[in-house]
């Protein structure tokens, strides 16, 4: 007895993938950003200097508001995430506290 069969592929369409690969490489750049500011913060002493942390909190906050931009919507747990998105909240997140706690110590001395 025959039946009656097909095949269906899906992909992602080549601007899609450009667009999340661009998307990833920006995500990567802004926390190695807040890491080089860390560096120098921490590094010069300069205790609590308010418009970098606001920078790494803001930075922080709208990270999250650029991967919903993301075309698709990649759910949680996407290679988006585990690309990108999850070590730039850590590396963002784990500086701003660096910075303050440094800064604190810092103002706290002086």
């Amino acid at each position: 007895m025959g039946y009656a069969s097909f095949d269906v592929l899906v992909t992602r369409s080549r601007g899609s993938l450009i667009l999340c690969w661009l998307m990833m490489i920006i995500m990567w750049a802004l926390a190695l950003a807040v890491l080089a500011a860390t560096w120098i913060l921490v590094g010069q002493r300069r205790g609590l200097v308010w418009p970098a942390m606001a920078w790494m909190a803001a930075t922080l906050f709208a990270l999250v508001s650029f991967r919903n931009a993301a075309p698709g919507s990649p759910p949680i747990g996407s290679v988006f995430d585990y690309g990108a998105f999850l070590w730039s909240e850590l590396i963002v997140a784990a500086c701003l506290v660096i910075t303050t706690a440094a800064g604190v110590n810092k103002e706290k001395t002086a």
